[in-house]
């Protein structure tokens, strides 16, 4: 029988080949990736726009692959992985900020989309999706499985190339703008059920997400996800400090309007 140790290329052609093998250092990569893609940023809102507009388009012509072109483009699954890996970790505050982006980028997908119904009339699509439990149901299976594979791909680089399939499977901004079209044609009852869609896809993403998560154990990034955290608040106060400054600046300069403005009067 042979005792001797395998040689370190087998090692580590076992370790690729385990799903659940993942360092520390892979780990905090990991964090500090999600963190930095799931700002507020111009270059979230930039592709959240786009992303509305190319779906929203592709729904009211009733082109599928104008539709799923947009689902690729769209950045919002980021934010729902830090949602998730905020409640594997317990780290409340790390839910605050992508769940306040998730909210802007509910709110702003339907407004867009409902606006551009108002303005092109009703969607060619007849019936996007079944308006069914069962249809529901499937959703969710699918919105779970893919909030398993995203964050996988997230953490396990050598498997990143399936995002892509991802963002297609993933269905976020779809019902959101269908939620839109709907409200703009005056369908509520429709409006309702494709809500009780994201609903579900948002649930299932998280739910397979923190599955992954917890799997990976990422608990122990606990201390990486709170500095991540503070960053983001210093990085939000900074930001408050220079709109403040901002205002204030354009109040003295009016301030300052007026005084000159009076004194030529006077003059």
């Amino acid at each position: 029988m042979n005792d001797q140790p395998l040689d370190p290329l087998t090692e580590e052609q076992q370790k690729k080949g385990n799903i659940l093998a993942v360092s520390t250092a892979e780990q905090f990569k990991t964090v500090e990736e999600l963190f930095e893609r799931a700002q507020s940023n111009s270059v979230y809102y930039t592709l959240l726009i786009l992303s509305i507009l190319i779906v929203a388009t592709g729904l009211l012509l009733g082109n599928a692959p104008i539709v799923i072109g947009g689902m690729l483009v769209t950045p919002v699954l980021t934010p729902i992985l830090v949602i998730a890996l905020g409640l594997v970790v317990g780290e409340i505050r790390a839910i605050k900020h992508p769940g306040i982006l998730v909210l802007k980028s509910v709110i702003i997908t339907i407004f867009i989309s409902a606006l551009m119904t108002v303005a092109f009339g009703e969607h060619a699509m007849n019936q996007a999706l079944e308006n069914t439990l069962r249809t529901a149901v499937l959703y969710f299976i699918v919105a779970s499985a893919s909030g398993v594979a995203a964050t996988l791909a997230w953490v396990r680089k050598d498997i990143a190339d399936i995002m892509p399939g991802i963002s297609i499977a993933v269905s976020l901004v779809p019902p959101l703008s269908l939620i839109g079209i709907e409200l703009g044609a005056l369908d509520l009852e429709a409006a309702r059920f494709y809500f009780l869609i994201f609903c579900l896809n948002f649930v299932g993403i998280i739910l397979g997400s923190m599955i992954v998560f917890s799997l990976l154990k990422f608990q122990k990034s606990g201390w990486e996800v709170q500095r991540q955290v503070e960053q983001t608040e210093k990085l939000q106060a900074a930001q408050q400090a220079k709109k403040q400054a901002a205002k204030v600046k354009k109040k003295m300069d009016e301030v300052k309007q007026t005084i000159e403005a009076s004194r030529e009067i006077n003059s």
